[in-house]
């Protein structure tokens, strides 16, 4: 709980000063990354990295193509891998009776009963 004030008197005390700086110093941030975007540098580096970018998509392309092709192939009918097995040994992917399903009306408890009396 006390880290909760904690918090919350932090929070109040940000905003009261934030509202003091007011539309000024937003103003001022505002005109500074304006003034950042349009310098001619970043503006080069920025023209640069999507060029590079465009030159490589196909190539990214096609190695995801063989990647899943790969993995089709390894994979079985159903689209999953075979030979992988769980912790316990077994295919994580086999879904299994619960105990409760695969018992039959003679083991299976009567829910409702009082079991106490």
């Amino acid at each position: 709980m006390k880290n909760k004030l904690v918090f919350a008197a932090g929070m109040a005390a940000g905003y009261v000063l934030g509202t003091r700086a007011g539309r000024e110093s937003y103003e001022q941030l505002k005109t500074k990354a304006q003034e950042l975007w349009e310098n001619p540098k970043v503006q080069e580096t920025v023209a640069s990295t999507t060029d590079t970018i465009k030159a490589k998509a196909p190539e990214v392309q096609d190695t995801l193509k063989g990647a899943l092709k790969k993995d089709e192939s390894a994979s079985g009918k159903n689209g999953t891998a075979t030979g992988t097995t769980g912790p316990a040994g077994g295919n994580p992917r086999d879904i299994e009776d619960t105990p409760f399903q695969a018992q039959d009306s003679d083991t299976r408890p009567e829910l409702g009963k009082d079991l106490g009396k």
